[in-house]
């Protein structure tokens, strides 16, 4: 995920992003109920904020009670703190329910993936 985030221009230093992320992670996972988890780095000056979206249809062990299948990293800079709360509030009730997470882990091609998460998110984030 952080190579696609530097390939896409996104972020500059994809080592330095990764670094930051295990380290967080290391702190408390950041995977949740329901196979979903929210790994992201925080304070990071200029630029917005950026959202990828990782589907692992085996499931990684990323320290939740079931397999992590759905990953939202993010990258926030300290002037989006507030907007990445919305955020992660949003993609929680967007995939609360197994038909909605099943959706994601259905699609093929990153661009059906992109359009899953748009209609899904539609009513609780804006």
């Amino acid at each position: 995920m952080c190579n696609n985030l530097c390939e896409q221009g996104y972020v500059e230093s994809c080592d330095d992003l990764h670094d930051a992320a295990l380290r967080r992670e290391a702190i408390i996972s950041t995977a949740v109920e329901n196979g979903i988890a929210f790994p992201h780095v925080r304070g990071v000056e200029g630029g917005g904020l950026v959202l990828t979206v990782g589907i692992s249809k085996k499931g990684i062990d990323f320290g939740g009670k079931t397999k992590t299948k759905i990953f939202f990293y993010m990258v926030i800079p300290t002037a989006a703190s507030a907007f990445y709360l919305k955020l992660l509030s949003g993609l929680t009730q967007s995939f609360a329910t197994k038909a909605a997470r099943d959706l994601l882990l259905k699609a093929k091609t990153q661009e059906e993936l992109w359009k899953i998460l748009v209609k899904a998110t539609k009513k609780h984030i804006t």
